[in-house]
């Protein structure tokens, strides 16, 4: 103990005599394990923490699938979630769907997100109420009272953390609900985002589908169990093969039977299986930057222990060994490490608020981020593991240097071409290559990236404020009521100072929401419902689809005279009439919903619109008239030139003059809606390229300092060359030279590994090949003129040798 004491003061007021190496390598090393830990912290609450509830391992979430289309996480229909409460390998089984609710009754109305569950939903997840009680079997019938859970938050925010909140009641959506529990703090629900804050009883009560859809087999719900003790998912999943068989022969008219069948996941792969992969892209990535760091730092103690021969000669001559030389070393390499590490904690924890920031929505359980235990150790680890790394190959090459040599030389530094200039410039080409692959990746993020950026999404997002909005159902179960309300509405919005135009819709676009429909265009044979092909549908209020700015191909919109007193209409897109009436003019031709079969005649074509991402493919879609198809919950979409305060402030007041109870909340510009669909490339694309950058000037850092200790090792060699008739050119041309061919061999190692890493990436790319030869070309190119301006200034200071001094020196 007492030796590792000395060492380490020893270290200490050796890194202190050299201030400038210390601080250069300090702040090399922190913001390299400082990004390493951020990120790996965002990993850790992501990927490796398990879900907040008793025993996760054994949670599993269960949707419907089409095997014919390929498509998955396909909700499930009430009619198959009966069949398969019939389980015997799930100890219990739930489904839930997420709703927003109007508050009012307590000073101004408020939305608020909610879930309604099956009565086992929340033994499933092993949670309890804090207080009161849970849901009573009861009031998970028809007719059931109208009761609520509501979570801690909830409780505090508007009622104070009075315990007397149990059995008061609240009203929401127009209906009086008794309050009968309270969550515990702890309860996190992050599948659904914003979380629900409120938990009613009664999955089979959905606004918007009548009996019938539900006993069709209308997929509207989340599924999720827990395997009995020794049960595996393999065996859930051929429980539920079984039961998909079976249902298909009970009931092959329902429109989830036939070819669609159910898949058995974890529950915490369903949660975070669509950010695996960034995630791991972007660890890897901060990998790559922190091993360019350790080849800097390591460069820089190379350099440092060339002025230090003399002082370990000495040492050594006195007695200490070799193994005592290099636990000098690396003592002085991990205190180094040490504290940059501990510069770099501080750093990450100061960059995760700003990563909860910029990224909100886009990872799920961001919440949860924190520099915890975990964390802090794997830090910790990290910090050993790159002392060692970046203060070996220092400690091993000026331990065996030879002690007489050394001696006799009287301290007059080494030649260039010696080990520690081979190392050195083997550390450069190494850091050359890591750069070239890390910036690949990021050159074809940030392709793919703006690709997906320029996709048309079919519509003009700019000046459009969306306003969601909806109907309670105890005021407004008639159609009629709903349809005046929202023609009152757009007509009241369009005569407010600056509005251009106005519409409602009932799902807006890329906003991931929708429903779909099977449907039967004439001229084909109706098969029924789970065979006729699959429509997105929408309704739209008259003049919606205009001030969208969808274009027009042919025939008309919906008017004002598009009641449900006249004939039943639709608008299609470019898909339908392309691929179901292919060299035909679709206007005046009829389509039928494969359940009602009533015939809709198509009055016009639109163009196409992304329904669910940039990044989807073209997908059938047709409109409909909201006033033959009135439904309770729509978007009011503004587009105007004035100020968007002002706006939301006057639609606000035209809403409370129809109905002072209904909440306004989720005002969102349009653009914002876009710019969310590509929320995760964009934050993907976002941190590599920022990894990138640092990478290529750590990589330039290290080239200029191997190129600049070169110029001055090679004092001599310059001088002579000089003498003899060398032109300061031809010494220009022979140091940048050297850095060109550090580059270049790095960089034929890095395309070589590029080739083989950049495969992985093809999920992550749209419209991009991960072998996507003008990338690649940019960044060597990119890397060469890296090379030469990292080279400039040692190169200019070379050709300015005085070929007498420096032969009057030697």
């Amino acid at each position: 103990m007492d030796a590792i004491l000395q060492d380490l003061k020893y270290a200490a007021r050796a890194l202190a005599k050299s201030p400038g190496f210390t601080s250069v390598a300090l702040l090399t090393l922190a913001l390299g394990i400082g990004a390493t830990t951020a990120i790996f912290s965002v990993i850790h609450s992501v990927l490796l923490q398990p879900l907040p509830y008793p025993d996760p391992g054994r949670l599993v979430h269960i949707s419907a699938t089409d095997l014919a289309a390929g498509a998955t996480g396909i909700p499930v229909s009430m009619t198959k979630f009966e069949r398969m409460q019939q389980t015997r390998v799930l100890g219990s089984i739930a489904a839930n769907y997420s709703l927003t609710l109007g508050l009012t009754g307590r000073g101004e109305p408020e939305e608020v997100p909610a879930e309604r569950v099956t009565l086992d939903f929340f033994r499933a997840l092993g949670v309890a109420p804090a207080m009161g009680r849970g849901f009573l079997p009861a009031e998970d019938q028809l007719g059931g009272a109208d009761v609520a859970l509501i979570t801690d938050a909830f409780w505090h925010s508007h009622f104070g953390g009075d315990p007397s909140a149990i059995g008061r009641t609240i009203s929401l959506d127009g209906k009086s609900t008794t309050i009968v529990g309270i969550l515990p703090s702890s309860f996190r629900f992050p599948f659904e985002q914003p979380e629900p804050q409120i938990w009613l009883p009664r999955v089979f009560e959905i606004l918007g589908l009548r009996p019938a859809q539900l006993r069709a087999g209308a997929g509207f719900l989340s599924v999720m169990g827990r395997l009995k003790p020794g049960e595996s998912i393999a065996s859930a999943q051929a429980e539920m093969d079984a039961i998909s068989r079976a249902y298909g022969q009970e009931l092959p008219g329902n429109a989830d039977a036939g070819k669609h069948g159910l898949i058995v996941t974890s529950l915490e792969e369903n949660l975070v299986g669509g950010v695996r992969a960034s995630l791991i892209a972007m660890l890897v990535a901060v990998g790559f930057v922190l091993l360019i760091a350790c080849a800097n730092v390591a460069n820089l103690l190379l350099a440092r222990a060339t002025t230090r021969e003399r002082e370990i000669a000495i040492r050594r001559a006195l007695g200490a060994s070799r193994r005592r030389l290099v636990r000098q070393l690396l003592t002085e390499s991990l205190l180094l490490s040490l504290l940059g590490g501990g510069i770099g904690v501080v750093v990450a924890g100061w960059c995760l608020p700003m990563f909860r920031l910029v990224a909100p929505g886009s990872v799920p359980r961001l919440d949860e981020i924190r520099l915890d235990g975990a964390v802090l150790l794997f830090s910790l680890g990290i910090c050993v593991l790159t002392g060692i790394a970046f203060g070996l190959a220092p400690s091993w090459q000026f331990s065996r240097r030879d002690l007489h040599d050394t001696l006799k030389e009287g301290g007059r530094s080494a030649t260039d071409g010696g080990r520690g200039g081979r190392l050195r410039r083997w550390m450069v080409v190494a850091e050359v290559a890591v750069a070239l692959v890390l910036v690949t990746g990021a050159g074809l993020l940030l392709r793919s990236f703006t690709k997906l950026a320029r996709v048309n999404p079919g519509f003009d997002a700019r000046n459009v404020t969306t306003f969601p909005i909806s109907l309670p159902a105890s005021r407004y179960s008639e159609p009629a009521q709903r349809a005046s309300f929202f023609r009152r509405l757009v007509d009241g919005v369009r005569a407010i100072s600056g509005v251009q135009s106005a519409g409602a819709v009932t799902y807006l676009p890329l906003n991931g929401a929708g429903r779909y429909v099977f449907f039967c265009p004439e001229g084909r044979v109706c098969e029924g419902i789970g065979k006729d092909p699959l429509v997105s549908l929408r309704q739209v209020t008259p003049g919606f689809l205009e001030m969208m700015r969808i274009p027009l191909l042919r025939g008309r919109t919906f008017t004002e005279k598009d009641t449900q007193d006249s004939q039943r209409v639709v608008v299609i897109n470019e898909t339908v009439a392309n691929r179901y009436f292919p060299n035909q003019n679709p206007i005046g031709k009829t389509l039928r919903n494969s359940r009602e079969m009533i015939p809709l005649e198509i009055i016009g074509v639109v163009g196409h619109t992304k329904i669910t991402s940039l990044s989807a493919p073209e997908f059938p879609e047709m409109y409909l008239a909201s006033e033959q198809y009135p439904w309770p919950t729509m978007t009011l979409a503004v587009r105007s030139d004035s100020n968007p305060q002002p706006l939301i402030a006057a639609v606000r007041r035209k809403i409370a003059e129809l109905d002072p109870d209904i909440a306004v909340a989720g005002i969102s510009p349009m653009e914002k809606v876009v710019a969310s669909s590509v929320a995760q490339p964009r934050l993907v694309s976002q941190l590599v390229g920022a990894f990138a950058v640092f990478a290529l000037a750590l990589a330039a850092v290290g080239i200029y300092g191997v190129m600049a200790y070169s110029v001055t090792q090679r004092a001599h060699e310059m001088g002579i060359r000089m003498a003899i008739g060398a032109e300061p050119r031809d010494i220009f041309r022979l140091v940048v030279g050297q850095a060109l061919r550090l580059v270049m061999t790095g960089a034929a190692l890095g395309l070589i590994a590029s080739l083989a890493l950049t495969r992985l990436m093809k999920t992550l790319l749209y419209g991009t090949a991960p072998t996507d030869p003008l990338t690649f070309a940019a960044v060597v190119a990119l890397l060469a003129g890296i090379a030469l301006a990292a080279s400039y200034i040692p190169a200019r200071r070379a050709m300015r040798v005085d070929p007498i001094e420096a032969l009057r020196y030697e």
